[in-house]
């Protein structure tokens, strides 16, 4: 809740529509400050000099004068107090909030011991340094100033709240909003007590009325957060995306608190949670949010989490088919492996088969497909791709995949090829050092001589 181009237009605002206008040109006191109170003679002939420099909006010339006046006037005069309040205003009038901190201060305090204003002015006052304090506040990167600060913010809004027997809901939501920033400046440290006062105050606010403002839900679920009540601060996200379905953020938000809290160790309660984040989203997408391909996937991870793979699978088909997924390698991989999981092999084959026309140079495809084709039994399709994938490269662990082609290529009896792929693999980098593949080659160069043996010995014959 920054000072905003709209509170600097209010400001300038308010000085305009008499604030300053008031006193102008005039010797004696305005509606402002209390009738039985004076200007001297002489503060009062020279204030007629404003009102042409006012006319001709001199403004710098304005300061100029009224801050002379204000230097020799009396201490503690009324004098002091009326061209104080004036020099701040003129100083809010050019849209110096700084500067107009020190005469309004000094106006207050003088109003507070002599009575010199009137009370919805002294009001206005109180309002003004809340205001131009939490600017100061939230402008500054020293965090020493920044308390500083906000502390004084939060002050004088105090003093307002106290004096009023009913504060406005822009007053009360100012307040909540500058005692969550104050907890939170130090986002190492946070302020608990700040915290809950902060929470207190939303939440009474929000019983306050049949309408509450919109921001007193995003304080209160931002205590929440911070107070690790992701449960609670579902119920008011779900509140939200009821009262504002067409908020995208709500929507985004209540899927991230349900995801958050799917990593509960209790296992039925974290399934519960993973499948309320993709009602979630499934909710969201019936409005047409949430249905980004990054969405989407989320969607389908929450239901590979659950072991709702046909689920999941099926979202996922559609989406590589529409667009709504990311049209990736790695996708079309997941979707042959969520297909295995439903024991649909031929459309996992399917699946990366399709793939291959998309990424023509990828082995690693070529792989999956051997792979599966061997858990199948079907071992020559599975030769068939094995090779395709050794030739096109691009393989993950290359000497896994040469090692897999030797053990089939025996199997086959392709012993002389079997024996290449054995050499490939021991020449790799990632090649294995457990010695299998040393015991293969040992039963391939066996194999190979009894296969010559037999056909000498046939020979001799």
């Amino acid at each position: 809740m920054h000072l905003s181009a709209n509170f600097r237009s209010f400001l300038r605002a308010l000085v305009l529509c008499g604030a300053v206008w008031a006193v102008l040109g005039l010797g004696t006191a305005s509606a402002q400050t209390r009738g039985d109170f004076a200007l001297s003679e002489r503060v009062g002939e020279e204030l007629t000099k404003l009102q042409p420099m006012v006319d001709a909006k001199n403004w710098d010339g304005a300061v100029a004068l009224v801050a002379r006046l204000n230097a020799s006037a009396a201490p503690n005069s009324y004098d002091q107090a009326f061209l104080s309040d004036l020099l701040a205003k003129l100083h809010l009038q050019k849209g110096e909030y700084t500067q107009a901190i020190v005469p309004l201060e000094t106006a207050l305090r003088l109003a507070d011991t002599y009575g010199y204003f009137e009370k919805r002015n002294t009001e206005m006052m109180l309002d003004y340094l809340s205001k131009i304090f939490y600017q100061e506040g939230t402008s500054t990167k020293s965090p020493a100033l920044q308390q500083q600060y906000l502390t004084k913010a939060t002050m004088y809004l105090e003093r307002i709240i106290a004096d009023s027997p009913s504060p406005t809901a822009d007053t009360m939501l100012f307040y909540t909003s500058l005692l969550y920033n104050r907890a939170v400046l130090d986002p190492n440290k946070v302020d608990q007590n700040l915290l809950k006062q902060a929470k207190v105050n939303a939440e009474k606010s929000l019983l306050l009325s049949n309408h509450p403002k919109e921001n007193f839900y995003v304080i209160l679920l931002a205590t929440l957060q911070q107070q690790g009540d992701f449960a609670r601060a579902a119920e008011y996200y779900e509140l939200l995306v009821k009262k504002y379905p067409s908020n995208k953020n709500y929507w985004s938000q209540l899927m991230a608190t349900y995801v958050t809290l799917s990593q509960d160790n209790d296992e039925k309660k974290a399934r519960s949670n993973n499948l309320r984040a993709a009602v979630t989203i499934e909710r969201a997408q019936e409005r047409g949010f949430l249905n980004t391909p990054k969405d989407n996937f989320n969607l389908i991870g929450i239901y590979f989490n659950i072991g709702q793979y046909g689920k999941a699978t099926e979202l996922l088909h559609e989406g590589l088919k529409t667009g709504g997924i990311e049209n990736t390698q790695k996708n079309w991989e997941l979707l042959a492996y969520s297909y295995q999981q439903v024991n649909r092999e031929s459309q996992a084959i399917a699946a990366l088969t399709e793939a291959t026309k998309l990424y023509p140079k990828s082995g690693q495809l070529e792989l999956q497909i051997g792979q599966i084709y061997y858990g199948l039994d079907e071992l020559p399709d599975a030769y068939r791709h094995l090779k395709l994938a050794v030739e096109k490269g691009g393989l993950e662990k290359p000497a896994s995949a040469y090692g897999f082609l030797a053990y089939l290529c025996y199997e086959l009896g392709k012993l002389e090829e079997a024996l290449e792929c054995i050499r490939t693999t021991l020449s790799l980098p990632d090649a294995p050092t457990d010695g299998q593949l040393n015991r293969l080659r040992q039963a391939v160069e066996e194999g190979i001589r009894d296969r010559e043996a037999a056909k000498n010995g046939t020979r001799n014959t």
